[in-house]
């Protein structure tokens, strides 16, 4: 979000079920002074300060100095700063101490806003967020307005394409080596590209009128657009040649899409089936789930995740049901058990499969009265640093549809399922969940 209404960014929480996360996650913390913020963390490009620990800061920083290259990539150019200058960052833990800042800084009331890039200050602010992948991606997308704001020193651009473009860039993936930008990130509470489909799909939208009214402001719809405009060569070419009069401040209205773009209609056509193309493969089930990896290799794609819980069972699932689904976990367990979603209903209606440390799995099944155990079962003991997990979808003679586990190669058995909503669990504590595949259907 910038400090001007064009460039107004909120993020929002995606849906009921992720209004409950924030209390599990962000316990609410007595207000703190603005002059509490802690020292500053300087790099290449960068100097953020932040009211958390340090080594979290150092971490973002690593961040952000990973995406200065991606940022000019993307933009074509990159700032030029003054001898020893750095962009300003301010991190504060919550929305109170955010708005004090703001409020100090004279820069004006940020609404329901969780970040704001303020051209009065040149400095980027923000307050955490209900999980880590969150409150980077903010932090991704707060820094990506700042990049282009001193690209072009406009405050007034139209807001699919500034807030498309910031929010590309906020999505992505780092595992605290690697940082990739403009990525779809396999699993994300507000799931943006479920919801751009959605907005295409409504029988009351209509495409070519939405452009024709000067692309009105619909994030997820936005950050897709830019996102195609941007990578497909059929359209990058013009695009690129269209920004600079977009970094001029200019809006495209009715025949003005149709001159410099082609037709509306060939656009929403590509726009449909990318976004159709890039779903998330994966849904929060409960909890914060944060995406680490995205490897290829010859077999396909394979995600890394990361969950992190404290005191309940956690997990999460494929957004479409699949064949199969298979991952890798270190050993020793870094929580108390860990294994698969077996299937997805609700957060009361679902079943897991779970690895104990002494190497008895549990097949539970949530109800709205808790749980209720299915079988229990003791596997061998692991005979390498990595255990390997599969899942696959199979059919009993008498049609009863079963989910079918092994663990590192064995079969453990399979149990009746009512979707093949596949995906990883475990019971409290930070897993890495690594390598995992799916086969569809």
């Amino acid at each position: 979000m910038s400090s001007t209404p064009s460039l107004c960014w909120f993020r929002r929480l995606g849906g009921g079920l992720a209004l409950a996360f924030v209390a599990l996650l962000c316990p609410r913390a007595h207000a703190r002074s603005i002059a509490e913020l802690g020292a500053p963390q300087r790099g290449a490009h960068f100097e953020l300060r932040t009211e958390g620990p340090s080594s979290e800061a150092e971490d973002w920083l690593r961040v952000l100095e990973a995406a200065w290259p991606q940022y000019a990539a993307f933009f074509g150019a990159e700032p030029a700063l003054a001898k020893d200058a750095r962009l300003q960052v301010q991190v504060y833990e919550t929305g109170e101490a955010f708005r004090q800042a703001l409020a100090r800084d004279g820069v004006g009331d940020p609404g329901g806003a969780g970040g704001i890039y303020a051209f009065k200050t040149s400095i980027a602010y923000f307050f955490r967020q209900p999980s880590a992948w969150y409150t980077r991606a903010l932090l991704l997308h707060e820094c990506a307005h700042q990049f282009h704001g001193h690209l072009t020193s406009n405050r007034a651009l139209a807001g699919w394409y500034a807030e498309g473009a910031a929010e590309h860039l906020a999505h992505h993936v780092w595992d605290g080596k690697e940082l990739k930008l403009g990525v779809v990130a396999p699993i994300s509470l507000e799931n943006y590209p479920l919801r751009a489909l959605d907005s295409l799909r409504r029988p009351d939208f209509r495409f070519e009128q939405w452009l024709a009214d000067g692309a009105p402001l619909d994030r997820p719809l936005g950050t897709h657009l830019v996102r195609l405009l941007h990578t497909q060569p059929s359209w990058s070419k013009r695009f690129r040649t269209l920004r600079k009069d977009l970094d001029r401040g200019a809006t495209l209205t009715g025949t003005e899409w149709n001159r410099r773009l082609g037709a509306p209609k060939s656009l929403g056509a590509d726009l449909l089936k990318s976004i159709e193309q890039q779903q998330q493969p994966f849904v929060v089930g409960f909890v914060d789930w944060d995406a680490r990896r995205i490897d290829t290799d010859q077999r396909g794609t394979r995600w890394t995740l990361r969950g992190s819980a404290a005191g309940v069972v956690s997990g999460a699932y494929t957004q479409r049901e699949v064949r199969s689904l298979e991952c890798a976990i270190s050993q020793p367990l870094q929580a108390g058990r860990v294994g698969l979603q077996l299937d997805w209903k609700g957060v009361q209606d679902h079943t897991v499969c779970l690895l104990a440390r002494d190497d008895t799995v549990y097949v539970q099944r949530m109800t709205s009265n808790g749980w209720t155990t299915l079988a229990t079962k003791r596997v061998a003991p692991a005979q390498h640093s990595t255990r390997t997990l599969r899942v696959e979808r199979v059919q009993h003679s008498d049609g009863t549809l079963l989910a079918e586990v092994r663990v590192d190669g064995e079969v453990m058995g399979a149990w009746p399922v009512r979707n093949s909503h596949f995906g990883p669990a475990f019971d409290s504590g930070v897993v890495d969940f690594h390598d995992l595949r799916l086969e569809n259907r």
